[in-house]
């Protein structure tokens, strides 16, 4: 059973509480901006998975929850990172790379995706590491796609792509590890790593308005 007595810093779930705001704000001319069925279908997935991802988050750090609803608040926080990845790369599958190669990276991220979700809910003590080990595998199945991406993507699209992943896998690796502990009092390792993903998020934001607009 999960009894959280540890105190938080002060800061903990504010980043990703604004985020939430600004990624509503930002998601909906970027639904309306959609000029095709494809189009609409791969914003408001990737819509969905941004605001869920920011808004459980900042439920989940920012309430003090008690007892069983707790579990269900870490099951959907965690949960929501599945979908944000997975929900990230589609517009990028169905509306950038070529035919059957989008299809098969929609397919395989998504499927992984299942099985990180299905996993958040069967085993809610897993361990922070290897917890942020399962995120990294989820976006990393992209990297054999690449090669494609480089080919169709315009190079601000790719770099800003990359750099995004790049961040994302620092924040990962950040949140593993518990570091760097700046402030544990205000500002500590996971602030930390919630601001790394806000960033991350941010550009790849800029990505997907690129490629719908």
């Amino acid at each position: 059973m999960i009894n959280r007595k540890v105190t938080k810093p002060l800061l903990r779930g504010y980043f990703h509480e604004w985020m939430f705001f600004i990624s509503v704000g930002a998601c909906i001319p970027l639904i309306a901006n959609s000029s095709n069925s494809i189009e609409l279908a791969s914003t408001i997935i990737y819509s969905i998975g941004v605001c869920m991802m920011f808004g459980f988050s900042a439920l989940y750090h920012r309430v003090d929850w008690r007892s069983r609803v707790l579990i269900i608040m870490r099951q959907l926080d965690h949960s929501a990172i599945f979908v944000m990845i997975a929900g990230s790369f589609t517009p990028i599958c169905l509306l950038v790379l070529p035919g059957n190669t989008g299809i098969q990276l929609l397919f395989l991220i998504w499927i992984i995706a299942g099985i990180g979700i299905l996993q958040t809910v069967l085993f809610t003590e897993t361990p922070r590491l290897i917890r942020a080990g399962i995120y990294l595998v989820a976006g990393y199945v992209a990297i054999p796609y690449l090669s494609v991406m480089s080919s169709v993507m315009s190079m601000t699209n790719f770099i800003l792509t990359a750099a995004s992943g790049t961040i994302y896998t620092v924040g990962a690796i950040g949140y593993g590890f518990q570091f760097p502990d700046i402030s544990p009092k205000y500002f500590g390792y996971h602030e930390f790593f919630h601001i790394l993903v806000s960033i991350a998020a941010v550009l790849h934001f800029i990505v997907i308005y690129s490629i719908v607009g």
